[in-house]
């Protein structure tokens, strides 16, 4: 049996010898689960993306990637985990808004040994932005933007997209356009997501819940 692609167990963060942001903290993540982070804004969802990610470490406890902890992994190793197996999509999008669209898509071939450029045209085509490929960045509207970021995070094939509040700056409507992108990542690439949100009803939408409250993690369902 394959081990779960992301193995949490015991995780303990701490900040100044304060008090535990995540305290104890354990929970699997299998292939291509949509799994939902949720709790109040300072609950310790945004650390928790950040050292799944490999962009902060632990007080203590461990996490494994595909059955290997990153735990002892060096800032280089962290970063080519990064690059090869995990995208990052953030609240405020992220994108370089003098470039287009597609040179925004193009941006993570510079520094990614898959030089596939036919890429960029299935993922313009798979996230609805064909249309406004050539647009820069900084004339699209806010879910345009989501979406581009979406499929900018998907250019290298990532086992894992891990979401912080993608859906925080977006109307109701945007907001369920950008579910549905997750969605598609799972179904048809076989993606693993990971999404942060202070909404339950945004959490209702994965195929597994956890609440974080006062720095501890417990799983409300699983479908």
């Amino acid at each position: 049996m394959a081990p779960p692609v992301i193995a949490i167990k015991d995780l303990v963060k701490t900040y100044d010898g304060r008090q535990p942001v995540l305290n104890s903290v354990s929970f699997l993540v299998d292939d291509r689960d949509f799994v939902a982070v949720y709790g109040k804004s300072g609950c310790g969802k945004t650390t928790l993306l950040n050292i799944i990610g490999g962009l902060d470490r632990p007080s203590s406890g461990d996490i494994a990637i595909d059955g290997m902890s990153i735990i002892g992994l060096t800032e280089d190793a962290l970063a080519t985990l990064r690059l090869e197996k995990i995208g990052f999509v953030f609240q405020d999008y992220n994108l370089l808004l003098d470039l287009t669209v597609r040179e925004n898509l193009e941006l993570p071939l510079k520094f990614s040994k898959k030089k596939d450029a036919g890429r960029v045209g299935e993922l313009l085509e798979k996230f609805d932005i064909a249309d406004i490929a050539d647009e820069r960045a900084n004339k699209i509207s806010g879910g345009e933007a989501q979406r581009t970021a979406i499929a900018r995070a998907m250019m290298n094939n990532p086992r894992i997209i891990l979401a912080d509040e993608p859906t925080g700056n977006l109307d109701d409507e945007n907001a369920e356009n950008v579910i549905e992108m997750f969605q598609l990542a799972r179904k048809e690439f076989g993606t693993t997501v990971v999404l942060a949100t202070h909404d339950p009803s945004l959490a209702s939408h994965s195929t597994k819940r956890i609440r974080l409250m006062e720095g501890s993690a417990e799983l409300e369902s699983q479908g």
